[in-house]
């Protein structure tokens, strides 16, 4: 009996570094193998009982009782799916699948280590400040997250340039990742969006547009000051989906729009000086 528990053990530990679902259950059952062991020696105790006291067919039928438990073990764990329904069921679902339907579609890999690995990679490779508890969280929210699933999907793909990866309806959070060097992740793509929104807008509230007299310029000192690492289009992918979700930011007139206004404004006052002198004087008497 110890064998069978033993190899049935093992087997589900050496499935679950591959298997996220057993993964999750075997953490579960760790905490559970003092009540099964207590439970395991009840049935035992009442076995040895029924031996004694009942007939031949009892005594027969007692005997299978730890192999019945055995397997509604096992069943309890294999037993998977309900995530996996909840998800389907789900509006980020179905707009994944749209997406994907209408496209050629996408396959990742189900490996919990090679996931980690893809995230890992493309983290150390354009030098994303990802923690190893974050690319662990991303890998886990990707069993149950499309939206998750398919950014380590993009992130398995080759990029000639950085900038490649930015063209995606995710670019607010890509470039979230590349400009900030401390950030937070949550499994929860919903919340994923209100921590960059609320990220963006603390940065976007303290700049006085005129103040500066190009975006290159603004974008320096907000580089300085709250030590980030925007450029120009990351800072522009911020600036675009804060004013999408209600806050509109003014930016600074680049240089070729105050040339313009200031010619604009010469000519009003030549055009005005050309007027006075033009006016008819009256006639001296």
């Amino acid at each position: 009996m110890g064998t069978i528990i033993f190899i049935v053990l093992c087997w589900y530990l050496v499935k679950g570094r591959e298997d996220p679902g057993v993964r999750r259950k075997m953490k579960g059952l760790l905490g559970t193998i003092p009540k099964l062991i207590g439970g395991f020696f009840s049935i035992m105790a009442i076995t040895v009982v029924f031996s004694i006291l009942a007939s031949g067919f009892f005594t027969a039928f007692s005997g299978f009782i730890p192999f019945i438990i055995i397997c509604a073990i096992i069943s309890k764990l294999v037993k998977s799916g309900k995530n996996e329904k909840k998800r389907e069921k789900s509006v980020e679902y179905r707009e994944i699948k749209q997406k994907v339907n209408q496209g050629a579609g996408y396959k990742l890999t189900q490996s919990t280590s090679k996931r980690v690995k893809i995230v890992s990679k493309f983290n150390k490779k354009f030098g994303l400040n990802l923690t190893e508890d974050q690319v662990e969280r991303i890998m886990n929210a990707s069993y149950i997250s499309y939206y998750w699933e398919k950014e380590i999907y993009d992130m398995s793909q080759d990029y000639n340039v950085q900038v490649e990866w930015l063209k995606s309806d995710t670019d607010w959070l890509r470039a979230y990742l590349m400009a900030f060097p401390v950030m937070d992740i949550a499994s929860d793509f919903s919340v994923q969006k209100k921590i960059v929104v609320d990220a963006y807008y603390q940065i976007f509230k303290g700049i006085t547009a005129k103040s500066y007299y190009s975006i290159d310029e603004m974008i320096k000192d907000v580089n300085n000051k709250y030590l980030v690492n925007f450029n120009e289009m990351t800072f522009m992918i911020a600036h675009k989906f804060l004013k999408q979700n209600g806050h509109d930011f003014e930016l600074p007139r680049i240089g070729v729009t105050r040339v313009e206004t200031d010619v604009e404004r010469l000519a009003r006052e030549y055009d005005r000086m050309e007027d006075i002198d033009n006016t008819p004087t009256p006639l001296a008497r």
